[in-house]
């Protein structure tokens, strides 16, 4: 219901709806700013500006929707992405 951000040079969703377009669910804690993904029993946990290593951005809450890297969540899940810069469209398979 929002559109993708690009920061840094990536390209960052709202959590809620990904998850839940792979099938999954999202859980917020926040005392610890943390969001729990669940997808296929598989368990993925990101604290809002926490730097995510390999992908060089941490997850952001933007009008109070917190916002992730497509490519960590993709990948994480088993799901593969391909991004085309002519269009700027993220493609994603599972």
């Amino acid at each position: 219901d929002v559109a993708p951000l690009i920061v840094d040079n990536r390209t960052m969703v709202p959590i809620r709806i990904v998850t839940e377009t792979l099938g999954g669910a999202a859980a917020w804690d926040a005392d610890t700013q943390t969001v729990m993904l669940n997808i296929d029993g598989k368990i993925v946990t990101m604290t809002i500006g926490v730097v995510l290593e390999k992908y060089g951005v941490a997850p952001i809450i933007i009008n109070n929707r917190t916002y992730v890297p497509i490519r960590f969540v993709a990948e994480e899940l088993g799901a593969s992405v391909v991004w085309d810069g002519q269009t700027r469209t993220v493609t994603i398979e599972k």
